[in-house]
Order: structure tokens, then C-alpha cells, then sequence
């Protein structure tokens, strides 16, 4: 039977290398430069696609209590969250806190739920998306590492077969219909901008 893996970071990394001709590593701790522009740009570009929110990183009402001082801690994983629209507190992060920013305090009455995207390491993504940052991650390598054009224009065409892979699937976790929203709640949402542009 064929050995049938999980996408790791180290090959991740090797995919990308390879995109210049580079010879694949055997570990991240090589010291080669090259090798470590690669993880670098990995990792941002993990976070450009996380940040987008999507179904496996996405939770809504999730809980945050408060400490002794009635201040709500946001773990560092956390790349952003939100209230409802309907809710009338307005809370951003701030210094790893909740920030109230209508009573300008990071003092809580209240525990809250809010809706959260958070940031995974790349190998507890899903291989969708694990692949479509894989590609995107080898074009901006070969762009910034030796301004290949060529390389780039190559890449193109499977960085979009990649990003739609990535849409399939979560469309395909999300159990989207016409008749729900995310939360599989009946309520009707006034159009919002960004929601119509976050997915291109």
C-alpha cells in the first residue's frame, strides 16, 4: 500500500524551494537562508489566508470569561473577533485584552460570546488549504528570493485551481444554504459590504 501522509511544514518548505531549483531539506534548522525565508513566508502567508475566516477556524458565541479583574484575557491564537451586529457592545483587542469602547474600559460586567477567527499552526490545517498556502507561499518565494517573473506567471494557474479546491471545501463544511446562515438561524442579516467581498 502506498504511504499516504499528511502535508507537513518541512515539505511545505521543500515545495517552495524547489520552485527556484533548490535542493529539498531534511530539516528547518538547516541555517540555509533560503530555507529560512521559505518558513517565513509560509507562516505570513498562513496568516493571510486564516484571517479570512472560514469554517474550520470560524466559531461563533464562543465564550470568554472574565478574571479577578473583571478584565477578559484573548489567547494569542486569536486573529479576530467581533460582537453581533445587533449587540450593542463594541470590543476590540487590545494589549491581549477586551476592550469596551463605548464605556472606553477594559473592565466587564459580563462575560461574553463572541465570534472568533483564530490562527492554527500548519499542521492542524485542513490539506485544502494546507496546499492552496503551499503554492501561494512558492509564488511570493520566487518573486521576493530571485525576482523570477517566470516562475510566478507559471505558478498562477495552480494557485487558482488551489484557492478553488480551498473554497470547495469549505463550502462543502459550511452546510450553506439559502434558507440559513452560518449559524443555521432563519434571521435575515441587512447587506454588509465586506461580507459580499471577502470571498473572491
Amino acid at each position: 500500500m502506498a504511504n499516504i501522509a499528511k502535508a507537513t511544514k518541512l515539505a511545505a518548505v521543500n515545495t517552495i524551494i524547489s520552485n527556484i531549483g533548490q535542493a529539498p531539506v531534511t530539516t528547518l534548522e538547516s541555517g540555509n537562508p533560503l530555507v529560512e525565508m521559505a518558513e517565513q513566508i509560509l507562516d505570513e502567508i498562513s496568516r493571510s489566508v486564516q484571517s479570512e475566516g472560514w469554517v474550520f477556524n470560524t466559531e461563533h458565541h464562543y465564550p470568554f470569561g472574565r478574571d479577578g479583574n473583571k478584565h477578559i484575557k484573548i489567547p494569542f491564537n486569536v486573529l479576530s473577533l467581533d460582537t453581533k451586529p445587533t449587540s450593542l457592545n463594541r470590543a476590540v483587542i487590545r494589549q491581549n485584552k477586551l476592550y469596551d469602547k463605548v464605556n472606553h474600559t477594559y473592565v466587564w460586567d459580563d462575560d461574553m460570546e463572541l465570534d472568533v477567527i483564530w490562527l492554527f499552526s500548519f499542521e492542524e490545517l485542513p490539506e485544502a488549504f494546507k496546499n492552496y498556502i503551499t503554492i501561494r507561499s512558492a509564488n511570493v518565494f520566487a518573486g521576493r528570493s530571485i525576482g523570477s517573473t517566470e516562475a510566478v506567471k507559471f505558478g498562477e494557474r495552480e494557485e487558482i485551481f488551489a484557492r478553488a479546491s480551498a473554497l470547495e471545501h469549505d463550502t462543502q463544511q459550511g452546510d450553506y444554504t439559502i434558507f440559513a446562515d452560518k449559524d443555521n438561524q432563519q434571521s435575515y442579516q441587512s447587506y454588509l459590504p465586506y461580507n459580499a467581498i471577502r470571498r473572491h
